[in-house]
C-alpha cells in the first residue's frame, strides 16, 4: 500500500526569503530579453558617452596649451618692451642697434616676427630679411590698442603682403594647395595665400610712461607643429592601438589644416587637407562647438571641434582633438557579446527554477509601500495591518513601532523648532533695534565732525586739532560702516536683505576700506597683501552694493589672516571674462581638503573646526558671502591644494559700458 512521504528538510513558502528568491526569478525571465537588449544597448551608448566626456576633458588641456604659448608670446614681448637698451635706442632712434637686439631676442625664443613701430604706428624696424620699414601698423588692431597703453593678444589672420614685409619666407611658409578630402564641403578656393599667427603688441613705454612706439610680434601657425604635437604629448602621452596613435590635434586655418599630426593615407601629416562638412557647418558657420564621431582624414575619430576666435570675436579657424573611435567600438563589441553570453546563462537558470514562484510577495509589499507614501506625505497615524508571520509581517510590525517614534518625535521637534524660530525672530529684532538706535546718535556726531572739519563752526587754530578732527571723523565713519553691515548681515539671516546697487569703483568702495581695517592684524601677522595689476584694478567699476561686497572682501581677507601661514602673503587681483568680472583672494598656509570645498559655504561650517571656534569663527561668513554674491548675479566657490594654498573666487556681472 502506497503511502504519502513527508520528504524531511522540505522549505515552506512561508518565509520572505524563499518568496522574495521566485519571484526575481519569474521577474528575471519575464524580461530577460528586454533587460538584455535594453542594457548592451546602454552599455555601447555609455562606452561612447564616456569616450565624448574624456575628449571633451582633452579639448580643454589643448586649450590650456595653446593659451599657454600665446601667453609666452606676450610675455616675452612685455619683458623686451622693458628693456633699457631697447627704450634707449628708440629714443635715440639708434635703429641698427634696435635691429640687432630685437632679432637676438627673436631668434632666442623661436618667434617668427618682431617688429617696432614708433607713436604713430610706423615701422622703425624688422628682424627678418628684407628688414622693411616705412609702412603704417596703426591699422593693426593689436598695434592700435599697444599704442593706447593696453598689452593685447590673440589669433589673427596675415594677408600675403603682410607676411612679405615681415620676412620673405613666412610667405613660403603659410602657402598652401588645397589637397582633395573625403566628405569636405566644397569651396571655390584652391590654396590659401594667407597665415593663421599668435601674435601679441604691447607698448613701449619711457621713464615717465609715455607712449614711445609699440613692439609686436608672433609665431606662425602654419606648419608649425609645436602646439599640436605638445597637445599629443600632454594629453594622449605617445597611446596606440593596433600600431595606430590614438590621440590626434589639429589646428584649421578656416577649414583648412595648417598644422597637425593627423597622417595621410602615406602616412605624412594631413596638411592641406580640410574638415568635414557637418563640423564646417556647425563651427565655422555657426560658432557651437562640436563633439561626436568625425571622419578624419581616412578614419573615424570621436572628436571635439571648438572655434578660434580674433582679438575682434570673429572666427578665423578651429581647434581639433580627437582619439581614435576603433578602442571604443572594440570594447563595445566585446563588452556586448559578455552581456549576451551571461543573460542567455541567467535565462536558462530562470527557466528551470520558475516552476516555483509566486504573487503572494507582491501584496504585502504593496500594502508597505501605500503606508510609506501616506506616512511621507505626513500623516503619521497610518499604520499597516500585515498580519502574517514571515519576515514580512516582523517587518509590518517594526514599520508600526517605526511610525509611531516618528509621530512623537515630529511633534516635539515642533515645538522645539516653534520656540527657536520665535528666539531668533527676536534676537533679529533686538540687532535691527541697536543698531538702528545707534545710527543716529552716531549721525549727528558725524554731522558736527564734517562741520568742525571743514571749519563752518569757526577755524581750527592749530594743526594737531584738524589732524584730530580727521582721525574722529574716520573713526566715525568706519562705525557709521559697522552698524550698516550688521544691519545687512541681520537682514541677510532674516530673509530681508536689501541689495542697493549702484555703479562703484570696486578697489576703492569694497577693498580698499577693509584693507585699511585690518591694517595692524597684518602687522602683527608679518602679512602682506598683493593686489595684482593694481592699477588695472583701480580702475575696475562694478554695479553693486559696496557695504555687501565690503562684507564679502572682509569675511575672504578675515579667513585669509585666520588661516594663512604667518610672514606669508594675500593676493588679490581680478580677470575679465565675457558677461562677467572674476574676483579672487588666494592665501598661502594649510589649506582646505578637497571633500570640504563646497561645504565651506554651508551655514554654521567652520574651516578650521575648534581652531575656528577658539578665534571667534561664527560659521556664517562664507555662508552670507555666498548669499550676497548670487543676489548679486554671480556666484562663488573655493580652490586649494592641501597644506600649500587657498584660494576664494566669486564673479560680478560687469558693469554697462560708461556712454
Amino acid at each position: 500500500m502506497w503511502r504519502r512521504l513527508k520528504i524531511p528538510g522540505r522549505i515552506p513558502f512561508r518565509t520572505l526569503r524563499s518568496k522574495l528568491v521566485f519571484s526575481f526569478l519569474l521577474v528575471v525571465l519575464a524580461g530577460g530579453l528586454a533587460s538584455t537588449m535594453i542594457g548592451t544597448r546602454m552599455v555601447g551608448n555609455t562606452i561612447i558617452s564616456e569616450a565624448q566626456n574624456k575628449v571633451r576633458h582633452d579639448m580643454a588641456s589643448a586649450w590650456m596649451v595653446y593659451q599657454d604659448k600665446l601667453n609666452r608670446i606676450k610675455d616675452v614681448l612685455h619683458l623686451t618692451a622693458k628693456r633699457d637698451l631697447i627704450i634707449r635706442s628708440l629714443v635715440g632712434r639708434e635703429v641698427e642697434v634696435l635691429r640687432r637686439e630685437l632679432e637676438r631676442v627673436r631668434i632666442e625664443y623661436g618667434l617668427d616676427v618682431l617688429t617696432v613701430t614708433d607713436r604713430e604706428g610706423v615701422v622703425l624696424t624688422r628682424t627678418r630679411p628684407p628688414y622693411r620699414t616705412g609702412d603704417f601698423q596703426r591699422n593693426d588692431e593689436l598695434v592700435r590698442r599697444a599704442l593706447k597703453r593696453e598689452i593685447a593678444a590673440s589669433t589673427e589672420i596675415i594677408p600675403q603682403g603682410e607676411l612679405a614685409k615681415e620676412g620673405e619666407e613666412l610667405v613660403r611658409q603659410a602657402y598652401m594647395e588645397f589637397v582633395p578630402t573625403p566628405m569636405a564641403k566644397a569651396r571655390p578656393e584652391t590654396r590659401e595665400t594667407s597665415g593663421m599667427m599668435l601674435k601679441a603688441a604691447v607698448p613701449i613705454l619711457d621713464i615717465n610712461d609715455n607712449v614711445l612706439g609699440t613692439l609686436y610680434g608672433g609665431s606662425l601657425l602654419n606648419r608649425n607643429y609645436e602646439i599640436v604635437d605638445k597637445i599629443k604629448d600632454i594629453v594622449f602621452k605617445g597611446e596606440r592601438y593596433k600600431g595606430i596613435d590614438t590621440g590626434t590635434a589639429t589646428i584649421f586655418q578656416w577649414d583648412l589644416r595648417i598644422s597637425t599630426n593627423v597622417k595621410d593615407k602615406s602616412g605624412l601629416r594631413a596638411i592641406g587637407t580640410r574638415g568635414a562638412k557637418d563640423v564646417y557647418d556647425q563651427v565655422l558657420e555657426n560658432g557651437q562647438a562640436w563633439v561626436d564621431r568625425a571622419f578624419v582624414v581616412n578614419d573615424w575619430y570621436i572628436a571635439a571641434y571648438e572655434p578660434i576666435r580674433n582679438l575682434k570675436g570673429e572666427i578665423i579657424g578651429v581647434l581639433y582633438v580627437g582619439t581614435l573611435e576603433a578602442p571604443y567600438t572594440d570594447i563595445r563589441k566585446n563588452v556586448i557579446f559578455s552581456f549576451f553570453g551571461i543573460a542567455f546563462l541567467g535565462l536558462v537558470l530562470v527557466l528551470f527554477l520558475a516552476y516555483f514562484i509566486t504573487r503572494s510577495i507582491t501584496r504585502p509589499i504593496d500594502e508597505l509601500v501605500r503606508a510609506t507614501k501616506v506616512i511621507a506625505g505626513g500623516d503619521f497615524s497610518h499604520e499597516v495591518s500585515i498580519q502574517s508571520k514571515d519576515e514580512v509581517g516582523r517587518l509590518a510590525a517594526s514599520f508600526n513601532r517605526m511610525t509611531r517614534t516618528l509621530k512623537a518625535t515630529m511633534e516635539e521637534l515642533y515645538v522645539v523648532n516653534t520656540k527657536l524660530q520665535d528666539l531668533n525672530r527676536h534676537y533679529l529684532e533686538m540687532v535691527g533695534f541697536i543698531t538702528h538706535e545707534l545710527m543716529q546718535p552716531m549721525g549727528v556726531l558725524k554731522g558736527f565732525l564734517i562741520m568742525l572739519d571743514d571749519e563752518s563752526l569757526g577755524p581750527l587754530v592749530t594743526q594737531r586739532q584738524k589732524q584730530a578732527i580727521s582721525t574722529m571723523l574716520r573713526n566715525v565713519n568706519s562705525l557709521v560702516n559697522m552698524i550698516q553691515k550688521y544691519l545687512q548681515l541681520g537682514r541677510i539671516e532674516s530673509g530681508k536683505m536689501e541689495v542697493n546697487k549702484v555703479r562703484i569703483p570696486i578697489y576703492a568702495e569694497a577693498l580698499q576700506p577693509i584693507l585699511e581695517d585690518e591694517r595692524q592684524l597684518l602687522a602683527a601677522r608679518k602679512m602682506e597683501v598683493v593686489i595684482e595689476n593694481e592699477e588695472a584694478f583701480r580702475q575696475v567699476e562694478v554695479v553693486a552694493d559696496p557695504i555687501l561686497l565690503g562684507i564679502v572682501f572682509s569675511n575672504l581677507i578675515g579667513n585669509a589672516l585666520k588661516y594663512g601661514r604667518e610672514g606669508a602673503k594675500i593676493w588679490c587681483g581680478f580677470k575679465e571674462e565675457p558677461g562677467q568680472i572674476l574676483f579672487y583672494v588666494k592665501n598661502e598656509g594649510r589649506g582646505i581638503p578637497a571633500d570640504q570645498l563646497t561645504k565651506v559655504f554651508e551655514k554654521f561650517s567652520r574651516l578650521g573646526g575648534e581652531l575656528e571656534r577658539r578665534r571667534g569663527g561664527t560659521g556664517l561668513g562664507l555662508f552670507n558671502s555666498k548669499e550676497i554674491i548670487e543676489r548679486h548675479g554671480g556666484k562663488i566657490w573655493a580652490e586649494s591644494e592641501e597644506g600649500k594654498w587657498a584660494n576664494f573666487l566669486f564673479t560680478i556681472p560687469k558693469a554697462a559700458e560708461k556712454a
